[in-house]
């Protein structure tokens, strides 16, 4: 008989203070969204353009926001994460489902 899989903890529910936002943003600096807590985070990777998302995934910008809200071993996976398709946003959004 096969063991279930773990779950995944549950994202922190804490929102970040003001001014500590995530900017997601396009590569001309267009701003397309904020995120406050690590769930808005998720939401906004799920619908944010994918050239912001790509934007900030090759550029490494997600690390030091994650590890600021209290999840390094995600930050640290998505600093892994890099590539020019659609897969990229899937991989990271896979990181906290």
């Amino acid at each position: 008989m096969a063991m279930p899989m773990p779950a995944r903890p549950a994202l922190p529910a804490q929102s970040c203070p003001p001014g500590k936002e995530y900017v997601f943003k396009k590569p001309n600096g267009q701003e397309v969204g904020k995120a406050k807590s690590v769930a808005e985070f998720v939401a906004l990777l799920k619908r944010a353009p994918l050239e912001s998302v790509l934007y900030h995934a090759n550029g490494e910008h997600f690390t030091p926001w994650l590890t600021f809200m209290g999840m390094p071993a995600a930050a640290q996976r998505a600093k892994l994460v890099k590539g020019n398709s659609e897969d990229v946003r899937k991989r990271l959004i896979a990181l906290f489902e």
